[in-house]
């Protein structure tokens, strides 16, 4: 059983679980769960389950929960998550009206085929920055205020391991197989 562990204790710890992920390339850029955002990284194999054996899965997966996302590039803000529309500076062309979801998966697919070089996590918010080749960068933005329960960021490791981070200013690693 995993136990929670506030982040100012254990910051050195978070840093040396994600420190794998350095290198990595993201191959895969989805949404699941509606809006939220989903990143897969490193060797990407097929699903086990015979009915998703047609898709397959990163080593790494980086899923986004209760937390605003904005993706940048040489600082300029390119799209941020879907539910804000109106945060992002959306080039007209590209943005599709009537159904709104792939025109931002269009845009946050850029990060497929991208190294991600290195990552900060914020102590103060338990957000993540995540840096990638060509000046591309992922931000997480969470909301301490956020009562809803739910995780702010998720991370399965390739050791069947999985990082969840928050609510609030904790953070836990377990067995996927002690998830309820």
């Amino acid at each position: 059983m995993a136990t929670q562990i506030s982040i100012p204790d254990s910051q050195a710890t978070l840093k040396g679980i994600m420190e794998g992920l350095i290198g990595e390339t993201c191959h895969q850029v989805d949404f699941s769960y509606g809006d939220e955002l989903q990143l897969d990284f490193g060797e990407m194999t097929a699903y086990a389950h015979p009915k998703l054996a047609h898709l397959s899965k990163g080593s790494w997966q980086l899923s986004t929960r209760a937390t605003e996302w904005t993706l940048r590039q040489n600082n300029k803000v390119l799209i941020s998550e879907i539910d804000n529309y109106n945060k992002a500076e959306i080039d007209p062309i590209l943005w599709d009206l009537n159904n709104p979801e792939i025109a931002v998966l269009h845009k946050v697919q850029q990060l497929q085929g991208k190294k991600m070089n290195d990552f900060i996590i914020d102590v103060n918010s338990m957000g993540l920055i995540l840096f990638f080749e060509d000046n591309y960068q992922l931000v997480l933005k969470t909301d301490l205020q956020d009562d809803s329960g739910l995780s702010y960021w998720e991370l399965m490791l390739p050791n069947e391991q999985i990082l969840i981070v928050g609510p609030g200013l904790s953070w836990q690693c377990k067995s996927i197989h002690d998830l309820v």
